[in-house]
C-alpha cells in the first residue's frame, strides 16, 4: 500500500515539483529578486498538488538513486527551457527600448536595478513593464499556465531527452527575437539617424553651432515625441508577438520527443 501510494501520487508528485519550480524561477513576473523565494516555492507547489491530483500516467520508480537524480534533473531542465523562451520573447521590448535609449543618448541616464540585477535604461524599463502589465491584462498567464498543464501530456515524466529538432528551434526563436526587437525599435532608430544626418549638414553649413550640445537634448526630445506617436500602436504589436510565443512554446512542446 506504501509503495503503491508512493508511486502514484509522492513520485509524480516531486517530479511535477522539479519542472513547475524551474519554470516559475525564470517566469518575468515571478522570477525578480523582489519576490520572496519561499513565496516562489508556495506557489510552485501549489501547483503541483493541484497538477499531481489531475495527472494521469504511470511511473517505474527507478532502481539506482542515479536514475532518480536524472529524471529530476530532465524535469528541472525542462521547465527552464519553457521558462526561458517566455522571458526571452518578454525580453525582446527590453532590447527595443535599450536600443532606442542607446541611440538616443539616454544610457547615460541608466540606473541599477535590483530586480532584473543590473543596469536598465529609462525606455527599457518602461517597455518591459509595458509589455508584462499588457500580457497580464490580456489573459496571457492563463493560457501559459494550460499550456504547462499540457506539457506534462506532450513532455511525459519519464519521456525522452530534449531532442535535436527543440535545439534547432529554439535558436531560430532567439535569432528571431533580436530581430524582433530590432524591429520594434527600427522606427525611432530611422529617425534619429535622420537627425544626425541633418546635424551633420548643419554642423558644415554653420560650424559655429556646438552640434553635440544642441544635438543631444533635441534627440531626448525627438526620440520621446516618436515614441508617444507609436504608444498607440504598441498594443496590436504585443499582440502579434505574444501569439508568436504562443505558437513556438507549442511547437518546441511538440518536437520535444523528437
Amino acid at each position: 500500500m506504501t509503495e503503491a501510494y508512493y508511486l502514484n501520487f509522492w513520485f509524480p508528485f516531486l517530479l511535477i515539483f522539479a519542472r513547475i519550480a524551474a519554470f516559475v524561477s525564470v517566469l518575468p513576473f515571478w522570477g525578480w529578486r523582489g519576490i520572496p523565494i519561499a513565496l516562489r516555492l508556495f506557489f510552485a507547489l501549489v501547483l503541483a498538488v493541484t497538477l499531481t491530483f489531475s495527472w494521469e500516467g504511470q511511473l517505474t520508480l527507478p532502481v539506482h538513486d542515479q536514475g532518480l537524480l536524472f529524471l529530476l534533473g530532465k524535469e528541472i531542465l525542462t521547465g527552464l527551457v519553457l521558462g526561458f523562451l517566455v522571458y526571452l520573447f518578454l525580453s525582446a521590448f527590453l532590447m527595443a527600448g535599450q536600443l532606442m535609449d542607446h541611440q538616443a543618448g539616454l544610457m547615460m541616464a541608466g540606473a541599477f536595478d535590483p530586480l532584473f540585477s543590473g543596469q536598465v535604461t529609462i525606455l527599457g524599463q518602461f517597455f518591459y513593464f509595458l509589455a508584462v502589465v499588457f500580457y497580464l491584462s490580456i489573459n496571457g498567464h492563463h493560457l501559459l499556465f494550460l499550456s504547462l498543464r499540457e506539457s506534462f501530456t506532450v513532455i511525459p515524466l519519464t519521456g525522452p531527452f530534449v531532442s535535436s529538432p527543440v535545439i534547432w528551434r529554439y535558436l531560430q526563436t532567439c535569432s528571431a527575437v533580436f530581430l524582433l526587437a530590432f524591429q520594434i525599435a527600427a522606427p525611432v532608430i530611422i529617425v534619429l539617424w535622420l537627425l544626425d544626418i541633418a546635424l551633420g549638414l548643419l554642423s558644415k553649413a554653420v560650424p559655429q553651432i556646438h552640434v553635440f550640445i544642441v544635438g543631444l537634448p533635441l534627440k531626448v526630445a525627438l526620440v520621446l515625441l516618436v515614441f508617444l506617436l507609436l504608444l498607440p500602436l504598441l498594443g496590436g504589436v504585443m499582440e502579434d508577438v505574444f501569439a508568436v510565443l504562443a505558437r513556438d512554446f507549442l511547437l518546441i512542446m511538440e518536437n520535444w520527443p523528437g
